[in-house]
């Protein structure tokens, strides 16, 4: 740094020295709206250096009444937070009445002066979405990935994800979805969104796996997860049927628990589907185990 400043100096004395010695100051002209303005080179050089100290002096000073926990700076960052808190609660309010489009709009504009800009973004990317307007969410998200810290990573990853859902871009959604379950596997709106991705994708065998956690997390109601759990059952029963490989499909069910093999639905619907594929033996062993528990159900 030294150095540098010593290169300044004697670069700066050239300038006045030289012109000194030879006698010969030089001379620069300006002409400014028909009025012709001349000068030595030396003046010139020291109104430009005078003008340049006087632009500092200036710019010092405008950051420290914006700094300043005083006065000025108090009272114009108060007033613009005070500001951007109004619109987010304006933009919440629009959430709550369905009016995503306006409430985007909130979020955007309260972006700059927030104690939060990311926030405000992320808000935005979600009001969009929620709005089936992805494109204009996907521009929010760009504009957060600019801010996010460290510790608002994850946030920044699940509107991504739900992003990349409503886009279909369900290759990418999984590389992200996968990385969430590893990082946070009990959290559940990471579940939710697993759950939510692997049906779109047909993946059901990965719905099927996820099941045991989300029953411990309760991340929807037990009613609710039931159903899902028996979608996912009847579904992949159906598609391992499909593949006309009738092993596989019979290897797949005697590997289930007890609690699956002994339910009504699934038996029925295996029972179905061996019969398609020709394994009517298989088949008729189901439909009697069904008959059977019938029988006791109304005993």
């Amino acid at each position: 740094m030294i150095k540098v400043l010593v290169i300044f100096l004697v670069l700066i004395a050239g300038f006045f020295l030289g012109p000194l010695i030879q006698s010969n100051q030089g001379s620069a002209v300006f002409v400014v709206a028909n009025y012709k303005i001349s000068m030595s080179f030396n003046s010139f050089v020291i109104l430009l250096l005078l003008a340049l100290f006087i632009i500092y002096l200036f710019d010092r000073l405008f950051k420290k009444i914006l700094n300043s926990k005083r006065f000025f700076g108090n009272w114009f960052k108060l007033n613009s937070s005070q500001k951007a808190n109004k619109l987010i609660e304006q933009a919440q309010f629009m959430l709550l009445e369905g009016n995503y489009q306006q409430a985007a709009k909130l979020f955007m504009k309260s972006a700059k002066a927030a104690s939060n800009t990311t926030l405000s973004y992320l808000l935005a990317a979600q009001a969009h979405i929620d709005n089936d307007q992805l494109i204009e969410a996907n521009q929010m998200l760009e504009k957060a990935a600019k801010t996010c810290q460290d510790n608002e990573k994850f946030v920044f990853q699940l509107v991504q994800v739900r992003l990349q859902i409503k886009n279909r871009e369900y290759t990418s959604a999984q590389t992200t979805i996968e990385r969430l379950l590893n990082e946070n596997p009990r959290n559940a709106e990471v579940l939710r969104l697993a759950d939510q991705l692997y049906y779109e994708m047909g993946n059901y065998q990965a719905v099927i796996d996820l099941l045991p956690t989300m029953y411990k997390i309760k991340t929807y109601s037990d009613s609710q997860l039931d159903q899902f759990k028996q979608s996912a059952y009847i579904a992949r029963i159906k598609q391992l049927s499909v593949d006309k490989d009738p092993l596989a499909l019979i290897k797949w069910w005697k590997e289930q628990p007890k609690a699956i093999l002994n339910n009504l639905s699934y038996q029925k619907a295996m029972a179905n589907y061996l019969q398609q594929l020709g394994q009517t033996t298989e088949a008729e062993k189901l439909l009697a185990s069904v008959t059977k528990i019938e029988n006791q159900e109304r005993t």
